[in-house]
């Protein structure tokens, strides 16, 4: 038997060469009666195609330069590799998904359906401004499945849903796709160009089913590019990659998103919704309505706390180890903070990181960085610039240490810590912020706060100071080693450098230099209210 040919880039598009790729382990689409002209539906011609690699238990369909007319929802099966050469384009004419793996009436339960697909190459154009494909549609839809890879392709102009959607997937590669271009027909605001979800119900997964709140896990989403078409009557993407749907006792688990770019998108770039085991790495944000959201269950949305048996909550839970680190974030928008981890009171957010990222700018009021009901996390070695708000605002968590961190020029306070209990502030550099450098309010307890330089706090305010503990009150504080500075602009200069009101107890204070002329009474740079504190550089116990 003559050895299969297979495609390279480059290679010339020859009769002979293409003749040789349209046996047994690669079937050639327009062999099958694919029309590439573009004039009439080739969908009949490609599905023929794909129902061969079926039957013979696996095969690679090629679909060679041309523009293919998808009239009908095409159907991929186990093992079989669709490869859209160079120059191949993928027109939606039915108004529905474009390519789902398996059909309509099977019962394939967990992740038993259709598997070890891969995806490759080609224009997928969803034409959602087009007259008769307005109405929500999905590109490619995998559901029950495993071992999928999607690569090298670019989806354009999808109205309503997704462009990708991993359902009930366990092992996937997406790498090297752009996502470009939105179209919203109503009430679809929120939707992600890639999303991860679980096999809960009809409405959230309308394939097939069975419908047993199988998860998605083990997904690996690199070097893809998220952003906009310039198609006229078309946006950028709400949410670049993302999931709003959950099941208590489920989590979509071992996520890595790497090396992706998100530009102009409106919403949230990253959203890790009730996702655990998650890292995001080395990406790059440009004019995004917010960057990465880290979402436990919202216990208000009263589909999402229920078991998968259907049996109500009303409560959350909690997820575990995520990192974000060395991303960069330019010109965050006005829709949420830059980076925001949100728990709920019956659903913590434990074991995160966020290191080594570079923020630069936000509008509409918006932090660079935000936790709240958040436990055992690091905030480190981030540079923070131009923030309309706080650089980092933390409330309600425990246990967390913000170390290392540098902060320009934000429009509020440089770090606020709020409600916290068993955290640490070391060695942060603070300069210009619009309010208090650091600003720590109770209550808690066991709050320490170490060798940070502070420099012209209270840049847009009358009343601030470099370091301050507010009168709601903090049991067991530790301020020792920190550097304050009045700043050089002497109409905005601080009130103290240290301020700890009274109320606060427990206080451990020496070693701080606050040396400068300061706006407060008296002009000196300490001001202690505390309840007895301690000021000594010796042991105490």
């Amino acid at each position: 038997m003559t050895t299969p040919v297979n495609w390279l880039p480059g290679m010339d598009v020859t009769a002979g060469r293409l003749g040789a790729m349209a046996q047994s382990a690669s079937l050639l689409a327009t062999n099958y009666g694919a029309d590439a002209s573009g004039s009439t539906n080739a969908a009949p011609g490609i599905q023929l195609a794909l129902n061969l690699a079926r039957d013979l238990g696996g095969a690679q369909v090629l679909v060679p330069p041309g523009v293919y007319l998808i009239g009908q929802t095409l159907r991929i099966y186990n093992n079989t590799r669709l490869t859209l050469m160079e120059g191949a384009e993928f027109r939606r004419n039915v108004a529905g998904t474009m390519l789902i793996n398996g059909d309509s009436g099977q019962s394939l339960g967990g992740y038993t359906g259709h598997s070890r697909i891969t995806i490759e190459g080609g224009l997928w154009n969803m034409r959602g401004t087009t007259a008769g494909l307005t109405a929500s549609a999905m590109c490619i839809s995998i559901g029950h499945a495993t071992d999928i890879v999607i690569r090298d392709l670019e989806i354009r102009d999808t109205p309503g849903f997704h462009a990708v959607e991993l359902n009930s997937t366990n092992h996937a590669l997406v790498t090297n796709c752009r996502f470009r271009g939105y179209v919203d027909p109503g009430g679809r605001d929120f939707s992600e160009a890639l999303q991860l979800d679980l096999a809960k119900s009809n409405a959230v997964f309308g394939g097939f089913g069975p419908y047993d709140s199988t998860e998605t896990k083990d997904v690996t989403i690199s070097a893809c590019h998220f952003g906009d078409s310039g198609t006229a009557g078309t946006t950028a993407w709400p949410r670049g990659i993302g999931s709003h749907s959950a099941t208590i006792t489920k989590w979509h688990r071992r996520i890595r998103i790497s090396d992706c770019s998100f530009e102009n998108l409106l919403q949230f770039a990253i959203s890790a919704y009730n996702w655990e085991d998650v890292t995001i790495s080395g990406n790059t944000f440009v004019s995004c309505g917010s960057g990465v959201r880290i979402r436990t269950v919202i216990v208000g949305d009263l589909e999402d706390t229920k078991l998968p048996d259907g049996t109500q909550t009303n409560a959350s839970q909690s997820m575990r180890n995520i990192a974000v680190t060395g991303n960069s974030f330019r010109n965050g928008g006005g829709y949420d903070n830059v980076i925001v981890a949100q728990g709920e009171t019956s659903g913590t957010i434990l074991n995160l990181a966020i290191t080594g990222n570079v923020i630069d700018g936000t509008s509409g009021n918006q932090s660079g960085i935000r936790l709240n009901r958040v436990s055992r996390a690091t905030v480190a070695d981030n540079v923070i610039s131009n923030v309309d708000n706080t650089g980092i605002s933390t409330e309600n968590q425990n246990n967390t240490v913000i170390s290392g961190n540098v902060i320009w020029t934000a429009g509020d306070h440089g770090i606020t810590m709020v409600a916290s209990d068993n955290s640490n502030l070391i060695g942060n550099t603070i300069r210009d912020a619009g309010d208090t450098g650091i600003f720590v309010n109770g209550p808690g307890t066991d709050i320490q706060v170490r060798s940070n330089f502070v420099d012209g706090a209270n840049r847009n305010n009358s009343s601030s100071y470099a370091i301050r503990f507010s009168t709601t009150a903090v049991a067991g504080i530790a301020v020792t080693g920190n550097k304050c500075r009045p700043g050089s602009t002497p109409a905005t200069k601080a009130v103290r450098g240290l301020s700890i009101a009274s109320g606060n107890t427990g206080v451990h204070r020496f070693g701080n230099d606050c040396r400068g002329t300061w706006s407060g009474s008296g002009g000196t740079g300490i001001d202690d209210a505390s309840t007895t504190p301690n000021t000594t550089a010796t042991d105490i116990q």
